[in-house]
């Protein structure tokens, strides 16, 4: 008895952090265990050793306690054996023998009948899944395991908000991350469980710097390295400290010495046994050796290949393609092949997720080798190279075709419960009462559903790319000029095709642009409002947009005016830069202009056949002269579907929309910034979700959104932009005519009865919307896409 009380109380003083008093407690125990217990007691002793971040050592205890623990019992910590020597094979990378341990595990609890231990046990094994590169079958298992929890443990619940932040890091969503893991931390803490909270103290660090939030990043890698140390777990403070010195490097802060200070941790980590980010590591210190000009051994160092699958083996072979481009760059070569190398990489592992905010969240872990090659093509490279080169680095998620999640039966009845709780919010928002208990079920719905889809497995194929000279011949095909926008040293940069051959011209500071925008923004919101400003403020206002839209054409158009001529225009922006109304910089008013994400987009776009489907014209409520605006846009389209805003339902538009040849919507929308996938138009009996725009068979050729900011879109940690007009492209549309901001209703019912006019006579969307607006002192409207 006195055996079994010291091992317990070993357990819990290393649980609080005192490992050392832990192993302590375990020699008294020793000294006065039954030979059957000794099997427990030195299943204790590696559990210990683990904690400590002893991985090797533990495993030999594990080893030597199994025979015992499988002649003696008891039968819950046998099982327990598999499930803890499980954790520590993951610690070490070695993920099948992880995977053989827990299912062993797995196998045992059901014998035992265990509940709590087997939904555990089967946490662990979606977090191998994970690790192994099976995202979308480990969320699912983790949903599993969330209501087995809920069932058998709520206390263990917070094991799951730091599985899914494991998931978000995985596909480069590094905030979402870094809020699960500040959840879990919480609820750890609140429990008394240090250790834990301290490994999520370090991961979120790890999301920070990814996330080049570098002040934040070190202070959280500060305060985990601190609690690793003062629970004796040495190797997960060295990776702390690794972590501090990749961001100094990546900030380029890092000091004298600092390869000989990634060395000596990669030494300390490796005497004790240590693999994990091990890898990473090593090639940190390379990197800084290159840096400083020292090469000798660099390139033996980074030709050791780690392989296997999963998303560390993925980072630690994009570190190493991009060290090995920084190499050749130091040794007067070429470095493109291995930076293409790693997008290629890149690529295949982007294909393999459904959810579009995951393809689009994955770009972020390409970003230093996309801007790697950006700055080698522009500093070395032809315009064909540029114009190439960044293309790779936006887009990518428009390559991939959509994965129809939400045709799923348990998707559909999700959203229907969703329509619901939203138009009950709306009641209640309306009537001005306490709303807080509809809007947690809006949000937890929402929540389902996306969970829902970030679990389906991608198509794992995807469109190929376009070669810079098919993208010029096309442009110039059809007298227009493609403007494609990036950065390189701060400055925006401009690579044209269509006119007289690719050229490529540096243009005003990004910063300078992006204020610009900014400002412009700001004044559409202002002549946007639902009421009519004072004739002076409007007066001033209308002033201020002019003259930051002259700015803005100074800083970018007027450069390129000479190529550009009179030719329509293809405007691909920078990422910063999704929100200019480009139709309103003054040497652009009245002429063709499109906006898309991407050159190839463009090109896929013009080529893509056209839906001949009846025109769709709908309504939704609120809209003051929406019946007016649509009955006279569906008299312009002979045979289309006209759908009033007191019939409006989200499932009849849905339908509609599969097939129509065009479709004009006037709607209040809302462009929702953090989740974007519910970006959304209201109709009479609910909203018409971005999400449920990807199960469309067939979608509408054109689209015309005539009300709200749908044209605004949030741009992904890899540079990717979402939104309600981008999940239309995305599913298919060629052209969508959205607002950047705020539209007072006669305004855009004006505006767009005369565009239908127009483009019921032959006009190309671009050239309709540039006639309608020439005359204008202002609107919000773009034409996307092509």
């Amino acid at each position: 008895m006195i055996a079994k009380v010291l091992m317990v109380l070993a357990f819990n003083r290393a649980s609080l952090g005192d490992s050392a008093e832990g192993q302590r407690l375990l020699d008294f125990a020793d000294a006065c265990a039954f030979p059957e217990d000794r099997g427990m007691l030195l299943h204790q002793r590696a559990l210990i050793l683990w904690q400590s971040g002893r991985l090797a050592d533990a495993l030999r205890w594990f080893e030597t306690s199994e025979p015992l623990l499988a002649e003696h019992g008891p039968d819950n910590i046998y099982a327990a054996l598999f499930y803890n020597r499980a954790l520590v094979w993951r610690d070490l990378g070695e993920l099948r023998k992880g995977m053989e341990s827990i299912q062993r595990s797995i196998e045992l609890y059901n014998k035992i009948d265990v509940p709590v231990n087997r939904a555990r046990a089967n946490h662990i094994e979606a977090l191998l899944w994970l690790d192994l590169g099976e995202v979308a079958k480990a969320l699912s298992a983790f949903d599993l395991v969330r209501e087995q929890f809920r069932t058998f443990a709520p206390e263990l619940e917070s094991f799951i908000d730091a599985s899914y932040a494991e998931a978000l890091l995985y596909v480069g969503m590094y905030r979402q991350a870094a809020e699960h893991w500040a959840d879990s931390i919480a609820s750890h803490r609140l429990a008394g469980d240090r250790r834990t909270a301290a490994v999520n103290e370090f991961w979120r660090a790890v999301a920070a710097f990814e996330d080049n939030r570098f002040d934040l990043g070190e202070q959280w890698a500060r305060k985990a390295m601190e609690s690793l140390y003062e629970q004796g777990n040495e190797p997960m403070a060295f990776l702390a400290r690794l972590l501090i010195l990749q961001g100094q490097f990546d900030s380029g802060q890092e000091g004298p010495d600092f390869a000989d200070k990634v060395h000596r941790l990669c030494d300390a980590l490796e005497q004790r046994g240590w693999t994990m980010r091990l890898g990473q590591a090593k090639i940190l210190a390379a990197r800084a050796r290159i840096k400083a000009g020292d090469l000798a051994g660099v390139e033996e160092v980074l030709q050791v290949e780690h392989g296997g699958p999963g998303h560390d083996a993925l980072a630690e072979d994009l570190a190493r393609y991009l060290a090995k481009a920084e190499l050749t760059i130091a040794q007067g070569k070429d470095p493109m092949p291995e930076l293409q190398s790693g997008l290629d990489l890149l690529d295949k592992y982007r294909m393999e997720f459904g959810s579009v905010e995951f393809q689009a969240g994955v770009s972020a872990l390409g970003v230093q080798l996309s801007s790697k090659g950006l700055i080698h093509t522009t500093n070395h490279g032809t315009p064909a190279e540029m114009f190439w080169w960044a293309e790779r680095c936006r887009g990518q998620a428009l390559r991939i075709p959509p994965v129809k999640s939400s045709v799923d039966p348990d998707a559909r009845e999700a959203l229907g419960q969703l329509r619901q709780a939203r138009q009950e919010l709306w009641d209640l928002q309306m009537a001005g009462e306490n709303a807080a208990e509809t809007l947690a079920r809006v949000q937890s719905l929402e929540e389902t559903i996306r969970n829902h889809d970030r679990s389906k497995p991608g198509p794992g194929r995807q469109e190929e790319r376009i070669a810079s000279d098919d993208l010029h011949q096309l442009a110039e095909s059809r007298e227009t000029v493609v403007v494609s926008l990036y950065e390189v040293d701060g400055f925006l940069r401009v690579i044209l095709a269509g006119g007289d051959g690719l050229q490529h011209v540096r243009l005003i500071p990004l910063d300078a642009a992006v204020e610009l925008e900014r400002r412009l923004g700001a004044d559409l919101d202002a002549l946007g409002k639902p009421f009519r400003l004072p004739p002076r403020l409007q007066t001033s206002v209308e002033g201020s947009l002019r003259r930051n839209a002259s700015a803005l054409a100074e800083g970018i158009w007027e450069p390129i005016a000479d190529y550009v001529g009179d030719r329509q225009i293809v405007i691909v922006p920078h990422s910063r830069l999704a929100w200019v109304p480009w139709p309103l910089l003054p040497q652009l008013r009245g002429r063709p202009i499109t906006v898309s994400p991407s050159a190839e987009a463009w090109w896929r776009a013009v080529q893509r056949s056209v839906a001949t489907g009846p025109a769709l014209v709908a309504a939704g409520p609120a809209l003051s002269r929406a019946g007016g605006e649509i009955e006279t846009i569906a008299g312009l389209h002979p045979g289309a579907q006209l759908i009033t805003a007191d019939e409006s339902d989200p499932e009849m538009v849905l339908k509609a929309l599969d097939g129509a040849s065009v479709a004009h919507i006037a709607a209040h929308g809302h462009h929702e910034p953090d989740n974007v996938l519910f970006s959304r138009l209201d109709f009479a009996h609910g909203p018409l979700n971005a999400y449920e725009l990807l199960s469309l068979d067939q979608p509408p050729s054109h689209v015309v959104l005539s009300s709200c900011d749908l044209g605004r879109s949030t741009v992904a940690v890899g540079n990717e932009t979402l939104g309600f007009t981008a999940a239309l492209l995305h599913a298919g549309t060629s052209t969508v005519v959205s607002s950047l901001g705020r539209v007072p209703d006669d305004m855009a019912a004006e505006m767009m009865i005369e565009y239908h006019q127009r483009f019921a006579a032959g006009a190309s969307p671009a050239e309709a919307l540039a006639a309608v607006g020439e005359h204008r002192p202002w609107h919000p409207f773009v034409a996307f896409g092509a």
